[in-house]
């Protein structure tokens, strides 16, 4: 039980710190740029009571592109954490002069077969963020 719980205590860090570095990147790319192009008057933006980001530099439609891109993203990953990684890890344990079964084959038959709609997601990701960068005009 004890094992069970450091290991997704573990999981949940590693979330974190990866939701703590996208947050510090979308800061670096995104946010630094608009309130430090021309101060003091672009300081507005980071000024308590003024402060926020101009809807014309985040635009809805570009919002959403992103959350629909970044959710493509996200299911793609952890689709491949619990199936394709786990599956591919077993693989890489199997002898290469073991006798091949029915079984095996229909475990790679299967993995084969599911791989292909992960590209989708990816591409559906990159579609979204390459629209929102067009709209945004950055």
């Amino acid at each position: 039980m004890e094992t069970h719980l450091a290991l997704w205590s573990l999981i949940l860090l590693c979330f974190s710190m990866a939701s703590a570095f996208g947050g510090g990147l979308y800061e670096h790319i995104v946010l630094t740029p608009i309130w430090s192009a021309s101060a003091p008057a672009s300081l507005s933006i980071i000024q308590r009571g003024t402060g926020g980001i101009p809807s014309t530099v985040l635009d809805p439609r570009a919002c959403g592109l992103l959350l629909i891109g970044l959710a493509s993203y996200l299911v793609m990953r952890v689709w491949s954490g619990l199936f394709f990684i786990r599956e591919m890890l077993a693989f890489q344990k199997i002898p290469p002069d073991s006798a091949p079964s029915p079984e095996l084959s229909a475990r790679v038959a299967r993995w084969t077969y599911w791989t292909w709609f992960r590209e989708p997601l990816d591409a559906i990701s990159l579609q979204c963020f390459l629209v929102a960068l067009y709209w945004l005009g950055l």
